[in-house]
């Protein structure tokens, strides 16, 4: 899976860095820069997302929570 984050409207830095730390954690890739998607991309990352999710890829909000207590 892969994320496009516009950095440039997060103005608080705590807050870029929690975004960055929480990404990293739960294996999410990320590009800072704008690109289109095209259709075939979309739907390839829509395929690996379930994929990875049966594969039991993924954080429930309570692990995540537990987690972050720990930062």
């Amino acid at each position: 899976m892969e994320l496009i984050i516009d950095f440039d409207n997060i103005k608080e830095p705590g807050k870029k860095e929690c975004l960055l730390q929480s990404l990293k954690l739960m294996g999410i890739g990320f590009q800072a820069t704008e690109k289109p998607q095209t259709l075939q991309e979309y739907n390839a990352d829509l395929e690996s997302g379930e994929a990875e999710i049966k594969r039991g890829g993924f954080i429930t909000t309570e692990d995540l929570k537990i987690e972050m207590r720990k930062w």
